[in-house]
């Protein structure tokens, strides 16, 4: 029974990440595939959950320990390509500042394996955590890969994305969504 469970939650999540990559090319993306900025749903300021992610080095850590700054949360995988496409343009907005830029892993295999894709992938801005056990990415309705939300300095939700966006030169748009 766990076994077949595993099997449908990789099997819909599978189906849902090809589905947010189809969309995006599909409605208003870029040549790359990217979404456009002015693509995120706005959301009523609502509270995020203080979920805890772990670090790479298997520390727990509080969602919460991140207020003060806006909060760009990417949920990705190592064998998403949409995701990995979007890494770097997540690591270019975290270069540039002014925003804190999660990209928590929803890898099952947990931190060998994302520390072997980051050995090919660096990503030396954005901070890199793990949600092996995908309660985060249920507890925010994370339904496919990659999404990302927006989240303000006092840890309300702002906005929402599914797919892959060019996000290196967001920060203007963050902050406007976040003020």
């Amino acid at each position: 029974m766990g076994r077949t469970l595993i099997g449908r939650r990789w099997v819909l999540a599978g189906s849902a990440t090809l589905l947010a990559g189809g969309y995006a090319r599909k409605s208003s993306a870029d040549e790359d595939g990217f979404r456009k900025l002015d693509d995120i749903s706005k959301q009523d300021a609502a509270p995020v959950p203080n979920l805890t992610l772990t670090t790479l080095d298997g520390e727990p850590v509080k969602l919460a320990a991140y207020r003060g700054k806006p909060v760009v949360l990417n949920f990705w995988a190592t064998w998403c390509g949409p995701c990995v496409a979007e890494l770097p343009e997540l690591d270019k907005l975290a270069e540039a500042g002014g925003v804190t830029v999660l990209a928590v892993s929803a890898d099952r295999a947990g931190a060998p394996r994302v520390k072997t894709f980051l050995a090919l992938h660096p990503v030396t801005h954005a901070t890199v955590l793990l949600d092996q056990s995908n309660d985060a990415v249920h507890a925010l309705g994370v339904f496919g890969f990659p999404t990302t939300l927006i989240i303000d300095a006092k840890g309300q939700l702002r906005g929402r994305l599914e797919g892959p966006a060019a996000w290196g030169g967001a920060a203007a748009t963050v902050a406007k969504m976040t003020s």
